[in-house]
């Protein structure tokens, strides 16, 4: 796939789209039922759509094909019912944790061709370097977070920050201005924990566990949270709805003193709201007598206005940019309109491509977060706090 479309002699109007589908969340199938229903998914969407199937890795494939406008929603509504259908059959323990921004990502091949060459040229160097290594992957463990914690132990707060604790700045841009940044959002990177803790463990695919590492990780976040820097900035960390309940949190409001979370927003993820509401109203009650703010995290552009922002008392709202984005978005504008006129705050994230900006502020969405927003603040990471 990668010799096809980085040949000279490649026509991006033939093959228009490269679908990516990544499984990665899901445990390692063992049954031979489970490649035989994945194989048939796939001859059935070759034949419908006219595509060219490429297998990635063991749990990545690429799709090649041409889409239009009007076919466009039909083929991913499609792909992702018989991918969502085949976890339910062989997986229905690990349904609820579908990511489904990471199970489907289209790249359109006639904006962002270097960006598909680049994707794959690392995909291929990644899997060099494992072949290199000879050692499959495992799943992760209740042993593997006493491992994380050991890190910290053995490292100190002040390292601990300084190799895996990233940041990311969230701006205000208007049209034809220069951004402005108003926040920044703190978070554990994962994979480069998992680098240096645990390399021979797949996170993903882990169930439970992997949620209960999760937990572990906001525990640290906000047990170095304050030597990250100055409390009088603006800052934004994600949390599960049950690391409010813990003791670690206890402490984490105290260390604010008489100014409580006043410059801190709290984010939970849509789905954990929504799995856990009686758990997060008490929450956010907690939060908003601490003079915080909520943002709901994950939404996807086909979800807004499925959660009442008003009712959850959530001020600030993320919404997932992803491709279909700039088809959907426009048709939500009552919706987009209403919460703004509530005075709900809509952020954009996971901005990675112009168009994104342009589509969102004549939508009068003026705020973004992502890997070009990153680009145009500061080409490096932000690491101004450390």
């Amino acid at each position: 796939m990668l010799k096809i479309i980085s040949a000279e002699r490649f026509n991006a109007a033939d093959r228009n789209t490269l679908i990516l589908i990544s499984l990665d969340s899901m445990p390692e199938a063992t049954d031979d039922t489970y490649w035989r229903d994945l194989g048939e998914m796939f001859q059935s969407f070759k034949s419908n759509f006219n595509a060219s199937i490429y297998q990635i890795s063991r749990v990545e494939y690429g799709i090649l094909l041409k889409l239009t406008e009007v076919t466009q929603i039909n083929v991913n509504t499609s792909l992702k019912y018989d991918l969502l259908r085949l976890i339910q059959r062989h997986f229905p323990d690990f349904f609820g944790m579908v990511d489904q921004n990471r199970l489907i990502r289209s790249i359109d091949l006639r904006l962002r061709l270097k960006n598909a060459v680049a994707f794959l040229e690392h995909k291929i160097s990644e899997l060099s370097k494992a072949k290199s290594g000879s050692t499959s992957l495992r799943s992760l463990r209740e042993q593997d977070i006493e491992r994380v914690r050991a890190v910290l132990k053995s490292i100190g707060p002040e390292s601990f920050i300084k190799l895996f604790v990233k940041s990311q700045p969230v701006v205000a841009m208007k049209k034809d201005q220069a951004p402005v940044v108003v926040m920044h959002e703190y978070f554990v990177a994962m994979e480069e924990l998992r680098r240096h803790a645990f390399p021979e463990v797949q996170l993903r695919g882990s169930g439970n566990v992997f949620n209960q590492l999760t937990v572990e990780l906001d525990a640290i976040l906000m047990t170095v949270f304050g030597a990250i820097g100055n409390k009088n900035k603006k800052a934004s960390i994600n949390l599960n709805v049950e690391s409010v309940f813990t003791s670690t949190f206890s402490k984490f409001q105290k260390s604010f003193g008489d100014d409580g979370f006043s410059n801190l927003v709290i984010e939970f993820r849509q789905p954990d709201i929504l799995q856990h509401f009686d758990q997060f109203e008490v929450a956010a009650t907690t939060i908003y007598e601490n003079r915080g703010n909520i943002a709901v995290d994950g939404i996807h552009p086909e979800t807004i206005g499925v959660m009442n922002l008003s009712r959850v008392g959530a001020t600030m709202a993320k919404i997932f940019w992803q491709h279909g984005a700039e088809t959907l978005l426009p048709d939500l504008k009552e919706e987009i309109d209403y919460m703004r006129g509530k005075g709900r705050v809509l952020i954009m994230s996971r901005v990675d491509e112009q168009s994104a900006i342009e589509l969102c502020q004549s939508l009068d969405i003026n705020m973004f977060q992502g890997f070009l927003i990153d680009e145009m603040v500061n080409p490096k990471q932000p690491e101004d706090y450390y």
